[in-house]
């Protein structure tokens, strides 16, 4: 396997494969691992959103594929401040068993090539977002741990009760207030305000509910079957960032949050504001693509998916805030809800 030392960006059609296993199967996926100049001999492990393959700009053209999607989030950032840093395509695997079973092989594999440099890795951070944040989630949750710490951005998996509850309310919901049906609804009328307590997020981000809209209806209209709750009991430092107008995840998130066990182990910080995908990371014009080329919905609600502030920021102090907890004990700043842009709060 090739080794990337190198802090520069590396295109996915050059990236490398790894053999990893999934239900007693070889599969191939593409992979980046890079090593700074002054490594601090620590390791990240990057866990992307979604299944996997493909990125598209918002006219539907290929930009990539999501072994380097988390560059601009977490990648590059991990690299400036010392910090190796690796990633795979689950290229077709959401979240889950399986794919929380390739990012452990994957961290194995990767933590191995590291220390060819010839010094053993110090601590192994879990970074991931969205369908990758319940991978994390997951992961900081397994006995015995694998990570020495967990940074979970939007992720998926808080609280299956009460993203049934968000589905299944969202379902029944949605035909009263569509705008293609019932245009100038005002804010203020009760049902409008039923419909922003069913999932989470405050009225003003009704420009966004089409498209988390158009999921929980399909979810909803599909046989639940066998689900597995998280357990809320991670055994490794954990923070989450999430958007207060994440009308994907924030109920199940806020409610993870208030059964964790034990408390002293993980911090929750909420961005006023920003969606589920930060406005200034690339992967927002997927959703983009997806949201007016697939789901038909108005150009408006993809153009809202690209103004919300960023909550880059605070998912970068978050790491150092993580860093600092695992390597020297010093306890991060309480959960918190904080404006964009701003510093948490001691």
């Amino acid at each position: 396997m090739r080794l990337i030392l190198s802090v520069l960006v590396v295109l996915a059609a050059q990236s490398p494969l790894v053999e990893l296993t999934v239900d007693g199967k070889p599969v191939s996926k593409r992979y980046v691992i890079r090593i700074p100049a002054k490594w601090n001999h620590s390791l990240v492990i990057g866990a992307h959103g979604g299944g996997g393959g493909n990125n598209f700009d918002r006219s539907g053209n290929v930009i990539g594929t999501d072994e380097t999607a988390l560059d601009d989030v977490i990648g590059r950032h991990a690299l400036a401040n010392g910090f190796a840093y690796a990633s795979f395509d689950r290229d077709g695997s959401g979240g889950g068993r399986n794919g929380l079973s390739m990012t452990t092989q994957f961290a194995t594999f990767a933590r191995g090539e590291v220390m060819r440099r010839g010094k053993a890795t110090l601590p192994t951070y879990i970074v991931g977002l969205s369908a990758g944040g319940g991978i994390a989630r997951m992961a900081a949750e397994q006995t015995p741990a694998m990570f020495d710490g967990a940074l979970l951005i939007a992720a998926a998996g808080g609280d299956v009760v009460t993203r049934l509850d968000r589905q299944t309310r969202i379902a029944a919901l949605w035909p009263l207030i569509d705008p293609r049906a019932h245009f100038g609804l005002s804010d203020k009328h009760p049902r409008i305000v039923a419909y922003a307590e069913a999932n989470g997020t405050p009225v003003e981000a009704r420009r966004l509910w089409p498209y988390s809209a158009a999921g929980a209806v399909a979810a909803a209209s599909r046989p639940v079957g066998n689900v597995e709750n998280s357990t809320a009991k991670p055994g490794i430092p954990v923070i989450e960032v999430v958007g207060t107008w994440d009308d994907l995840v924030i109920r199940e998130v806020r409610a993870y949050a208030n059964r964790v066990e034990p408390k002293d182990r993980y911090r929750l910080y909420q961005v006023e504001g920003a969606w589920h995908m930060s406005g200034d990371d690339d992967g927002v014009m997927s959703f983009q693509y997806i949201a007016e080329s697939r789901l038909k919905l108005d150009k408006d609600v993809a153009d809202a998916m690209g103004e919300g502030p960023s909550y880059l920021p605070i998912v970068r102090e978050a790491f150092g805030h993580l860093v600092a907890w695992v390597e020297t004990g010093k306890t991060p700043p309480p959960s918190q809800t904080v404006r964009p842009n701003m510093p948490l709060r001691r």
